[in-house]
């Protein structure tokens, strides 16, 4: 991703291990989207984008530790990119998180404490640690979005400098969703692009508050096999509509037996493993593919955003 560093903050490029400029491949079928690999980075999720700017400013800053609240992923990232900067890092999960996302993050040499029944409560913990540590938060820390911003910027130069018509992205606290739209506008005030894509967020049908604050329904979060996404309230959820609504885009919901059959489909059509989570996505652009939602010819990407080896067999 430091083909943009132009356009990113100054960071220790010494901690990079290459995340970014995943391929973007298209579906089988003729009609299909195209998959933006994401889960081809380092620790096996877009998430190595946003932790390697997160940890360097902890580094910059004369840090010795950090702490992060995650469902997995981020926590696993930060843990990766702490240990190759020489840095302790304790990761905050919800209870119930994924034997195999807690052994990852352990093997990086990270504390792993599970606090909380879910997102919410997890991330109180962790704040309290915050008072006295870095917060290497993916939720708070602007620099998780300059690095999630370069995910717009490749897709772009991928499509031969082109805006794509749709992107379809998973959305708990938004780390992607908002990385995109932040990547998208900054091309756009560069004239490099005439037109924001309609962004298309994803959550699972058991835990969707954007859906709920759109409908002004009160927010509840059930449990949900897409773990990654279940977070009852987003702290940034009035940004996360404002992308949705800029960009003439639209909430959607899956639920976990669509999500699993797509998961499923993924490996078996595609040859993509994926992790429960990333199967969210797509699996709203087909069952909105199959309902006409896209006009023909459109161009819709769809990242899928972490690895089947870091979920248990389902």
């Amino acid at each position: 991703m430091w083909r943009y560093s132009s356009a990113l903050p100054e960071s220790l490029q010494d901690l990079s291990m290459g995340e970014g400029w995943t391929p973007l491949i298209p579906a089988r079928h003729q009609k299909g989207p195209l998959y933006k690999m994401e889960f081809m980075a380092p620790t096996g999720s877009f998430k190595d984008r946003g932790a390697v700017l997160v940890v360097s400013d902890a580094v910059s800053a004369e840090c010795d530790s950090v702490v992060i609240d995650s469902s997995g992923n981020a926590g696993a990232s930060v843990a990766a990119y702490a240990a190759r900067a020489g840095i302790k890092a304790t990761v905050v999960v919800p209870e119930g998180t994924s034997e195999n996302k807690k052994r990852q993050i352990t093997s990086f040499g990270a504390e792993v404490l599970a606090k909380g029944k879910n997102r919410s409560e997890a991330a109180a913990f962790a704040w309290e640690i915050a008072k006295d540590v870095f917060y290497a938060s993916h939720v708070w820390n602007p620099l998780f979005l300059e690095g999630t911003k370069t995910v717009a910027f490749e897709i772009w130069e991928q499509l031969g400098q082109k805006a794509p018509d749709v992107v379809i992205a998973p959305a708990g606290n938004g780390t992607l969703l908002l990385g995109l739209f932040k990547g998208f506008r900054e091309l756009s005030q560069r004239a490099l692009i005439d037109r924001l894509p309609r962004l298309i967020a994803v959550q699972a049908e058991k835990c969707a508050p954007l859906r709920n604050a759109l409908s002004g329904e009160k927010t509840s979060c059930g449990k949900t096999r897409a773990e990654g996404i279940a977070v009852s309230s987003p702290p940034r959820v009035d940004e996360m509509l404002k992308a949705v609504r800029s960009t003439r885009g639209d909430v959607v919901t899956v639920d976990d037996d669509r999500i699993l059959k797509m998961k499923d489909a993924l490996a078996k059509d595609e040859g993509l493993y994926v992790e429960t989570t990333a199967a969210a996505a797509p699996a709203a652009e087909r069952m909105l593919r199959e309902t006409g939602y896209f006009k023909n010819g459109e161009a819709v990407v769809v990242p899928l955003t972490g690895s089947g080896l870091k979920s248990q067999q389902s």
